[in-house]
């Protein structure tokens, strides 16, 4: 199959899954294109291929292209947003959000973001993976380490 071909018979059905891939339709367009483009550099190896691999290697292009330009994305995204901090913990002593927040504070500012992300802004870890270039097991991981750590923060 050639590749202007698979783009037009793949090309709406590719978009549509990578908007439900990553929620943002600007990016999984970017990924379509960019895929494509990929394509059309390795036209002669994707030609050679069987129609179902070649289908699977452009979706696993767009997708790829995608988690790149996130992972691209997440290092220039501040580390909190104080506003949104503020939103969630009053400071009040003795109320929980108060005392949230000081068990935040007590955690390393990497395992403290991953928190914030998952507690403050309900994101799984598999977006917070996406977010900070990071396997979502590795966040999982870091998880339950910042549990354990304010765990051990409150019983002092």
């Amino acid at each position: 199959m050639l590749v202007e071909t698979a783009f037009r018979d793949y090309g709406k059905a590719m978009l549509g899954a990578m908007i439900r891939f990553c929620g943002d339709e600007q990016a999984a367009q970017d990924g379509v294109s960019h895929a494509f483009a990929q394509g059309l550099a390795h036209k002669r190896m994707l030609e050679a291929m069987p129609e179902p691999a070649m289908r699977a290697w452009l979706y696993a292009a767009a997708r790829n292209a995608i988690v790149d330009a996130k992972r691209r994305e997440a290092r220039f995204l501040p580390f909190f947003d104080e506003d949104a901090v503020s939103a969630y913990a009053d400071t009040r002593p003795g109320d929980p959000g108060g005392d949230a927040e000081a068990l935040l504070q007590g955690l390393p500012r990497e395992l403290g973001r991953i928190v914030r992300m998952k507690y403050f802004e309900s994101m799984n870890a598999s977006r917070i993976g996406l977010a900070l270039g990071l396997p979502s097991a590795t966040v999982r991981t870091r998880l339950r380490k910042a549990m354990r750590i304010m765990r051990e923060n409150l019983q002092e």
